[in-house]
């Protein structure tokens, strides 16, 4: 089932740069024909600089597609071309973004394989690291709504009932030796981030969130995983906890 999912977010978002570099592409196109019929020998040069430019931005942006395709086939890439990659994947995607919203596209699907490709980035390129230097950061909506005993700023305060997805992480992080936070927003997360200073991150969150705060958070790998709203948005949301622990397991090569 995630798989089908992950194959139909993959269209949406390979689509959607498809038709951004068609729009190029006929910008660059319409702006031959303007310097072909146009008198206006003053701009002729100024309109020849915006064609090459153009271009320059579709063969740049197919080339981004091209390695968008590899990546999300096989998870591989010439590791030289990872650094120019990540950092273009992170600078199209608002763009994508606005483009959806246009187009009246869902962003969900374009949010679930922007944060895959991210996930796959990192683990291409992040180090083995210490436990003490992992951090996994999930929101405050994973405990049950109910319970009186708050997590959020103390996961000590957790009573271990089993009730919600927190036990089960806290147990992740007894046998790993790894740290959890709960946080209600993004200034909490960006707050605790500084406190603790990790070397590589696991969020949980929704698609939003997500990408949010995977372009959010500098010179740190994230590897995020969404997680699932069976009683609708921020409230009482469940992770699978095995992917989180195949992250963990990630970081400490294990």
């Amino acid at each position: 089932m995630k798989n089908m999912i992950l194959s139909k977010d993959k269209n949406v978002f390979l689509n959607i740069l498809m038709m951004i570099i068609l729009v190029m592409f006929l910008l660059a196109i319409g702006l031959v024909l303007l310097l072909r019929n146009s008198g206006l020998h003053l701009y002729i040069v100024i309109i020849g600089i915006l064609v090459f430019i153009f271009i320059a931005i579709v063969m740049y942006l197919l080339g981004l597609l091209l390695l968008t395709i590899r990546i999300a086939k096989n998870g591989t890439m010439p590791r030289k071309l990872i650094p120019i990659f990540e950092n273009s994947i992170k600078h199209i995607y608002p763009i994508m973004i606005m483009f959806s919203n246009m187009m009246k596209i869902e962003k969900d699907p374009i949010r679930r394989f922007f944060s895959e490709i991210n996930n796959k980035i990192v683990i291409l390129k992040s180090e083995k690291l210490r436990p003490e230097d992992i951090l996994i950061i999930t929101p405050h909506c994973l405990q049950k709504s109910l319970c009186k005993h708050k997590v959020t700023g103390d996961i000590n305060n957790c009573q271990r009932c089993g009730a919600c997805d927190i036990d089960k992480l806290l147990e992740l992080c007894s046998k790993y030796n790894v740290k959890l936070e709960v946080v209600t927003g993004g200034t909490l997360a960006r707050k605790i981030i500084k406190d603790h200073r990790p070397k590589g991150i696991i969020a949980v969150a929704c698609e939003r969130d997500l990408s949010h705060g995977i372009l959010d958070v500098k010179r740190i790998p994230v590897i995020g995983i969404k997680n699932e709203r069976p009683h609708g948005p921020c409230n009482n949301t469940i992770v699978n906890v095995d992917e989180v622990e195949e992250a963990i397991k990630h970081y400490l090569r294990r």
